[in-house]
């Protein structure tokens, strides 16, 4: 297996603070989050990923973007310390329907991407982290992290397309049992009702996830493009359904039920 070539950085290492870092290896892109302490998204984190997306369309050269995670989990979901911040003042509902309508431009852009899109889910995703993953093309998952839509705990709704694309992707009856019974699934049991593709040992995963990438940049990228469109005419989203979580979530704001349940959740 041949060594990557050198990568070169298109944004600022993480390191420095970025919540997203950009590694271009050749026609692979590898888009690393970092927000401490668990990739919480919140607008901030969404503009990063869709600088990351805007990136990549800019630069045909690269076939395949392999969206990783440098914390032990690869993605909680949205930030709900914003969530709740946002049910305590009268503009707080409008607000977030703002981001979810951000959520949902994003992971749009990232679903469309004329490149190849792998999750590497080697810790938890929930909520938003886990309608990220969906956006992608392709998911490898390390059997001990746990995958699920917990949204409804907190008094809310998957509202960044994970009704919509679990539905699609699994079929309704394991998406109500994610969604309606909140069910957790590790990732030998994702890969078994076909969440994901591939289940791989942590031992291995990094090879592994390395490889898949290596062996798709090496096809040829006018022929993955046009096959992924064709692959979306299927999958697309329907919008009266986008339109349905996003209204979902600007009625779920203003109920009392949801503000307690999520002060409960933070503690307070």
């Amino acid at each position: 297996m041949s060594p990557l070539p050198s990568p070169r950085h298109a944004f600022a290492d993480n390191a420095d603070g970025d919540p997203i870092g950009l590694e271009i290896h050749g026609p692979v892109a590898v888009a690393t989050m970092a927000r401490a302490p668990v990739n919480a998204l919140d607008d901030a984190m969404l503009h990063a990923l869709d600088g990351v997306l805007r990136h990549i369309e800019n630069t045909p050269s690269i076939s395949v973007l392999r969206i990783r995670s440098a914390r032990k989990v690869f993605c909680a979901g949205a930030d709900l310390r914003m969530v709740g911040e946002r049910l305590s003042k009268p503009s707080g509902p409008d607000e977030m329907v703002a981001t979810v309508r951000l959520f949902h431009s994003v992971y749009d852009r990232l679903a469309a991407l004329p490149a190849v899109s792998i999750a590497e889910i080697e810790g938890h995703a929930l909520g938003g982290g886990l309608e990220l993953a969906l956006a992608c093309d392709l998911r490898i998952v390390a059997p001990e992290a746990l995958l699920g839509l917990p949204e409804a705990k907190v008094g809310l709704l998957p509202g960044a397309g994970g009704t919509q694309r679990l539905a699609l992707l699994c079929g309704p009856g394991v998406a109500s049992r994610i969604i309606l019974a909140g069910d957790l699934v590790d990732g030998r049991e994702a890969e078994r009702i076909g969440l994901v593709q591939w289940c791989v040992e942590k031992a291995a995963f990094a090879e592994r996830a390395q490889a898949v990438a290596r062996k798709i940049s090496g096809f040829s990228a006018e022929a993955l493009r046009e096959a992924k469109a064709c692959i979306g005419i299927v999958s697309a989203l329907s919008p009266k359904g986008a339109a349905a979580e996003i209204s979902g979530i600007g009625r779920l704001m203003r109920l009392e039920e949801t503000n307690g349940r999520v002060a409960a959740f933070l503690g307070n």
